[in-house]
């Protein structure tokens, strides 16, 4: 596949399978456990269940004394945006179906993360439940990849209430040819640099796997901002993926994993792109004017950002004049392509044939599309 002579890696994709489709990866003494979660229970326009325990609801309009109290669902208010074509429905249950869309785009591979209703079981205390279902996405990824192991992979999901259980996880599936990446699931209020987190790292570098970083914003676990965005969705989806994007990517390279960890890879998701630079120019200036906050780095962040082992995806909707700006300060190994397919942010089918078209230099798109994904998943295994 190309799009207009390009070789297209998406690196923020998701898959959301519903609870009945894993619900045939689970024992039958787990699927009794999910009787307690009755109450929590959603089903789509498509009958697909999932779970929404934690969830919030932003209804006030802006100038409104109070939220509109009318009923109102998942992402009430959210519209996405217009397109000439909608993903296929059965993308989350058929890879082929995903397949076809990435065909009919010209998209070459996925990576693909959990859609966001699964951050639900982070928000109950049923921990042995949480986990059960992290077991049975993986063991459905491994069915719902290995159907075209060139062109789609995904994330080991570490549950941070089980380290043992979630290490397990990650050694258990670390050289699958899927596991291209492993992703903390930590409840709220627990950060990312906590010490009792510190074995799923050196686990992922130990089996070359990417850690990657995503934003929640509506479900749990819950961004930055979260919680005090004034009940507002406008406010919410447009400040709080930056504000998770840029404490989650301090927190961990300020906290020296990447110096304990000297093969180690991350990358920040669906955060938006254009605050990069000046966000580094803030950390470097801390780093030396609050150091008793720091562990001893060997570099300043901005040179961990800039040194090969950091990556970020990329919005569309920054554009390329934005693009551009943020690589000729930060340079050209750092941004990825990405799309959010299916997600309503996704300007599917027209994502990639819009980054295809921006003005930049030929060496630079060729990085954003596809050159700086592949460096970060470096496992997956690319034709």
């Amino acid at each position: 596949m190309a799009c207009d002579g390009y070789r297209i890696f998406d690196s923020d994709t998701h898959v959301g399978p519903d609870a009945s489709i894993l619900s045939r990866y689970l024992s039958a003494a787990e699927r009794d456990r999910l009787a307690g979660w009755a109450q929590y229970e959603s089903r789509d326009r498509y009958g697909r269940v999932t779970y929404t325990k934690g969830q919030r609801r932003y209804r006030r309009r802006l100038g409104d004394a109070e939220p509109d109290a009318a009923p109102a669902g998942y992402m009430a208010g959210f519209t996405g945006v217009r397109r000439i074509r909608d993903p296929s429905p059965l993308v989350d249950a058929d890879p082929a179906a995903r397949i076809a869309d990435m065909d009919f785009e010209g998209v070459d591979v996925n990576l693909t993360l959990p859609s966001g209703w699964f951050g639900t079981w982070s928000a109950g205390d049923d921990i042995a439940l949480e986990m059960a279902m992290y077991r049975a996405y993986h063991r459905w990824m491994e069915d719902y990849c290995g159907a075209y192991p060139n062109r789609l992979g995904g994330v080991i999901l570490a549950g941070a209430r089980d380290i043992e259980g979630g290490l397990g996880e990650i050694r258990r599936w670390g050289k699958s040819r899927w596991a291209w990446g492993i992703m903390v699931y930590a409840p709220v209020g627990m950060p990312l640099d906590h010490p009792s987190l510190e074995p799923f790292y050196a686990e992922a570098a130990a089996l070359d796997l990417a850690v990657i970083l995503h934003t929640f914003t509506v479900m749990p676990p819950y961004a930055p901002g979260g919680l005090d965005t004034w009940d507002n969705l406008w406010l919410q989806r447009s400040a709080a993926h930056p504000w998770c994007g840029m404490r989650n990517m301090a927190a961990l390279i300020g906290s020296g994993v990447m110096d304990r960890y000297p093969s180690l890879r991350i990358g920040t998701l669906e955060a938006g792109h254009g605050w990069l630079p000046f966000w580094i120019a803030r950390l470097d200036e801390h780093a030396e004017t609050i150091k008793a906050a720091l562990p001893e780095m060997k570099h300043c962040p901005s040179e961990y950002v800039m040194g090969g082992r950091y990556f970020q995806s990329i919005e569309i909707p920054e554009g390329a004049r934005l693009t551009n700006a943020v690589a000729d300060l930060v340079g050209d190994d750092v941004l990825m392509y990405a799309s959010d397919y299916p997600h309503g942010e996704s300007h599917f089918p027209e994502s990639a044939g819009t980054v295809t078209g921006w003005d930049m230099p030929e060496a630079r798109k060729r990085k954003l599309l596809w050159d700086n994904a592949a460096r970060l998943y470096a496992r997956a295994p690319l034709d």
